[in-house]
């Protein structure tokens, strides 16, 4: 059997110095012009030049052999007697006789190459990724596949993925990712995959191929400091990389060993490794005249590709890498994780944080949650989570919440109170329903307000006598964190020139939030210190606003405010000041006591918030409306109680989902506690 290094020594030994002798060798030098083309000046002459010329550099740079060459030349002219008298047909046609042959050389080599298990051209990891990114300009995490409005975190990192070439094509995955673990499969299984994506092949491909899992799906605006994927990556190191035998018995040459398994690589970016590694192209070694299979490799020191690095110099700022780790081939970013913490960020403003820490202490431990988050009933049937801990967290005091106590810790901020102070609840939990987090903190934000009592969360949670959810606003989504995500066999690796890079990137973010902050607290202090209004102004603007008060709880026959009509104008004669003119911050500071009203929208509202104004009056939770129950939601899935066919047509859809994911894919409670033990023991280490 011919070898390549047999087949460039031949081309070696009879390749020719000059591009005439090249030419004369081949037969296609003759005696009316030379290989350089001069004395030619029509256009078919030109067309041959160019044609040797090709046909010289094929062959002085060892792509094509002098055999090969004549060859192809004899077998042009043979076919084709008129070729002989052209000159500039020959040459044409043997060109296009040597890059046929050489384009059926290079796709027999291919075939040969392929002729294993697809995926064999590259090798790759099974990663875990850490990374953050700013939710503001996002639809959500999860990508929408197929949708033109996706706008999602997802859709740009797998953009970064395929810019790399970090994300490996299906075909060649196959045989590398084993598809019939029964761990995969379960994951697979209840793994829910999005409707739309079964519109888009490729991408489906790409992800199942890769074996890719999210730790948590934030929504529209949400961000995260600590969000958790994992999915199989191109390495650095050829898949026929072999280990370094050191030499024995005085040789002072280097073996090749075994092809290396996974477990031989480096955990990181920092480590090198020295291997035996294929040689690339047509560069020869110096013992070339004694070929062997050692002389086929060389020896290089490789070190693993920096994922974050690469990723980052793609990604937009908004989206950094932070760390990455190998991690074993059953790890699910999903279900290998024990816990998450998420972070509420808001200003203090009038609000009773040691109440709102008590409400957050009633929710500790397990608890059906149906009330405190959106439905999904045809994903999800059981409501009960676990909280493990919480905080509620200012400049001057933090609450640390468990099961059993609250408990108080002073910090070493020794600043006043100040309405300004930056506050967050924190809460942990293995698990969380659908917008969980954000109706806990609407909850939460009504009690500080004195509101509601922090007892109003034991009357959420039971379901027995509350099975239906009353009517509240969720609170907003841009003050919502992923903080972190833990694993108990997780040990991410860092760099530090990948860290440095992302704290220039999140400096530059903080100083462009910070200015816009101090410009607003300054034109804040100038407008309230500046700004004079009348008196008599100020307290016709009152009286609106308690006259339409009064209006509003007189009309849902509710108990009236404390301050009545005479009241309120006993306190405006009170607060009367000598002069007509008042500053406009001294102004707000009577609207403030005299109304109970604040120039900002409540904690947890947004502008997008519908309803709320000066005047809006609380109707106590238990009190308002009640929501569809989960039964009811069942039972409209399934259409049992409705004779209308138009109606069971429409949701025939909702019901199939819904038989596929609860009742087809429901698992015992041994099942689900096997698979979860098995999937908490996967990880992966840096070090």
């Amino acid at each position: 059997m011919r070898t390549m290094s047999t087949g460039r020594e031949t081309k070696n030994k009879m390749a020719p110095s000059s591009p005439d002798e090249i030419l004369a060798q081949i037969g296609l030098h003759h005696s009316n012009g030379s290989s350089s083309g001069s004395g030619r000046d029509d256009d078919k002459g030109s067309h041959d030049d160019v044609a040797c010329q090709v046909i010289i550099h094929l062959i002085q740079s060892g792509k094509i052999s002098i055999d090969d060459a004549t060859n192809a030349v004899k077998a042009v002219r043979s076919k084709s007697s008129s070729s002989k008298g052209s000159m500039g047909a020959s040459t044409h046609e043997a060109k296009t006789s040597l890059n046929t042959k050489k384009a059926d050389k290079m796709q027999k080599n291919n075939e040969k190459s392929n002729s294993n298990t697809p995926g064999e051209k590259y090798r790759t990891r099974h990663v875990a990724l850490q990374f953050s990114y700013d939710g503001t300009d996002y639809s959500g995490f999860a990508q929408n596949v197929g949708k033109e409005c996706d706008n999602s975190v997802e859709k740009a990192l797998f953009a970064a993925l395929e810019k790399t070439r970090l994300l490996v094509s299906p075909d060649q995955m196959m045989g590398v990712i084993s598809s019939d673990s029964a761990v995969e499969k379960e994951n697979a299984d209840r793994d829910e995959l999005e409707e739309e994506e079964s519109k888009n092949n490729n991408q489906i491909s790409a992800r199942t191929a890769s074996k890719y899992s999210r730790c948590g799906r934030t929504d529209k605006g949400v961000h995260a400091n600590g969000q958790v994927v994992a999915l199989y990556l191109k390495s650095a190191f050829p898949l026929l990389a072999k280990n370094v035998i050191s030499p024995k018995d005085g040789n002072d040459a280097k073996e090749p060993g075994n092809i290396l398994e996974d477990d031989d690589l480096p955990k990181n970016s920092l480590d090198a490794l020295e291997c035996f590694v294929p040689r690339r192209g047509n560069k020869k070694s110096k013992q070339e005249t004694n070929p062997s299979l050692t002389e086929s490799l060389e020896i290089k020191s490789i070190t693993e590709y920096d994922y974050p690095r690469i990723l980052n110099n793609i990604l937009p700022s908004s989206i950094r890498i932070l760390g990455w780790c190998p991690v074993s081939s059953d790890f699910s970013a999903r279900f290998s994780c024990y816990q998450r913490t998420y972070r509420y960020f808001f200003p203090r403003r009038n609000l009773d944080l040691a109440a709102m820490a008590k409400g957050l202490q009633h929710m500790m431990g397990r608890h059906d949650f149906r009330n405190l988050c959106k439905m999904n009933c045809e994903q999800v049937y059981n409501f009960e989570r676990v909280l493990v801990g919480g905080k509620v967290v200012s400049p001057q005091i933090v609450y640390s919440v468990s099961e059993d106590a609250v408990a108080t810790q002073d910090t070493p901020q020794t600043a006043p109170l100040c309405d300004r102070d930056m506050c967050h609840v924190e809460i942990s939990g293995q698990a969380f329903l659908w917008h969980q987090i954000r109706c806990i903190m609407s909850i939460l934000f009504q009690v500080g307000r004195q509101l509601e009592s922090p007892n109003i969360v034991k009357e959420l949670l039971d379901i027995r006598t509350n099975p239906a959810k009353p009517s509240y606003d969720m609170a907003s989504e841009n003050a919502l964190v992923l903080q972190e995500c833990s694993f108990a066999n997780l040990t991410l690796g860092r760099s530090v020139k990948n860290l440095w890079d992302v704290t220039k990137v999140l400096e530059q973010r903080w100083e462009k939030h910070a200015l816009a902050t101090e410009r607003a607290r300054d034109l804040l202090a100038t407008v309230k210190s500046e700004a004079h209004v009348r008196w008599t102004d100020l307290t016709t603007f009152i009286e609106q606003i308690a006259k339409e008060r009064r209006r509003k709880e007189q009309k849902r026959d509710m108990k009236l405010n404390d301050n009545g009509e005479e009241d309120i104008q006993q306190l405006l004669l009170d607060l009367a000041p000598s002069v007509e003119m008042i500053s406009w911050g001294n102004a707000v500071s009577v609207i403030q006591k005299v109304l109970g009203v604040y120039p900002h929208l409540p904690n947890g509202y947004n502008e997008a918030t519908k309803g709320f104004t000066d005047s809006s009056v609380h109707t106590p939770l238990m009190e308002r409306a009640k929501g569809t129950t989960y039964e009811e939601k069942v039972q409209s899935i399934l259409g049992a109680d409705t004779n209308d066919s138009d109606a069971v047509r429409k949701s025939s859809k909702r019901r199939e989902r819904y038989e596929e994911n609860i009742i087809k894919k429901r698992k015992t409670a041994e099942e689900d506690k096997a698979f979860y033990d098995h999937m908490l023991k996967q990880g992966g280490s840096s070090v």
